[in-house]
């Protein structure tokens, strides 16, 4: 895999954000994707990870690609998972975070720059409610709302008025109680308790939202965004799904990862073509997904490693069905794969599969969904 910038982004149901639930009860933020990697929570409690491990981002103390499921070592993550594109972070039993993988840029927050191979548990951090994972940086909510980031800050996507690299956590400047926070490829956003977005870092392709393009290194607005449920973003594009089911996306659009119909980058909110009724929202690279209130999993925007699902690796403008999947209710977007859990519990990867990021045993692409035999949610 080619070190480039890529995030992942934590996924959402209903709520983006809120502490996943406990052992057993249904995947909601128990799964997150990365560059190359996976990483879930499975049914017993257990955190696992697979795919390229070149940095360490499997958590298992060793630096060998996984084809199928290693159980990550250290604390038990039993709460929730985000991935960046080669380090993860999990909520623990006692809400703390603890991260693992590439450190270059202080994303670990250990106060060094050094790759750490296992969980390294941050202190200091107050009680944890939700983590996000961007390509290079790293943030959490804790209770009462405060949001704080740690890691690379080229673009200001710290969100601390600076653009300086932080190797551990730094408040986010003057933002409102937050409950959610999707972290990107050079960007954040968060969403707020009164159901507005905000957004900050870089926006060369207006993936602020807030109409302009230039960068910003502390919290704004999105423009029209009053009654969010969920965030998601991409390396530099971000979505919202609202109150009523649509889902709304903005930024970079060179692949159709808005859902528009047009590739043409909107530094605003536009509708996604046909979504009325989504429950569930994720992004990866330049690729987006939504499950549907019927159970249905829709994908648009890049497709290159069939990370659509579609069956083809055509890039798509509008979304399409993921083919073979029924009763959805998590996702999350990876660089080129894709992961969904069905309401029977059982996950299923499809996409680029060349470090074995998918999980089936094989490093075979595969353009429509497989399933991860060694894994139940």
């Amino acid at each position: 895999m080619v070190r480039g910038g890529l995030l992942v982004t934590m996924i959402v149901l209903g709520c983006g954000g809120t502490p996943a639930p406990s052992a057993g009860a249904p995947a909601v933020g128990r799964l997150a994707a990365g560059a190359g990697h996976t990483c879930v929570i499975d049914a017993g409690g257990v955190a696992r990870c697979w795919g390229s491990n070149v940095d360490g981002q499997l958590g298992d103390g060793a630096d060998t690609d996984a084809l199928s499921p290693r159980v990550v070592a250290g604390p038990a993550a039993d709460r929730a998972l985000a991935a960046g594109s080669y380090h993860a972070c999990a909520i623990t039993a006692g809400r703390q975070v603890a991260c693992w993988g590439w450190n270059a840029n202080g994303q670990i927050g250990d106060g060094s720059r050094q790759n750490q191979r296992q969980p390294f548990t941050l202190d200091g951090l107050g009680e944890v409610e939700a983590i996000a994972a961007g390509s290079y940086h790293s943030c959490a909510v804790v209770r009462g709302g405060t949001a704080r980031c740690w890691g690379h800050n080229d673009a200001g996507q710290l969100g601390d008025g600076s653009t300086v690299d932080r190797p551990a956590p730094v408040d986010v400047f003057s933002l409102p109680p937050a409950t959610a926070l999707a972290a990107a490829g050079r960007h954040a956003c968060a969403l707020i308790e009164d159901a507005t977005v905000q957004c900050w870092g870089e926006n060369d392709a207006g993936q602020l939202g807030n109409g302009g393009t230039d960068p910003q290194s502390f919290p704004g607005p999105v423009d029209g965004i009053s009654d969010a449920v969920a965030v998601a973003a991409g390396f530099n594009h971000s979505c919202t799904l609202r109150a009523t089911g649509a889902v709304v996306c903005w930024g970079a659009n060179s692949h159709g990862q808005l859902g528009d119909g047009t590739t043409t980058d909107r530094a605003a909110p536009v509708a996604v073509e046909g979504i009325a009724t989504a429950v569930a929202l994720a992004a990866g690279y330049n690729h987006t997904c939504a499950a549907l209130a019927d159970g249905q999993l829709l994908c648009w925007g890049w497709n290159a490693g069939g990370q659509l699902g579609d069956g083809t690796t055509d890039d798509r403008p509008t979304p399409v069905r993921v083919l073979g999947l029924a009763s959805v209710v998590a996702v999350t977007g990876g660089g080129f794969h894709t992961c969904a859990v069905t309401a029977g519990r059982s996950l299923h990867c499809w996409g680029s599969n060349e470090s074995g990021q998918l999980g089936d045993g094989t490093s075979t692409d595969r353009p429509v969904p497989t399933l991860v035999p060694e894994v139940r949610m």
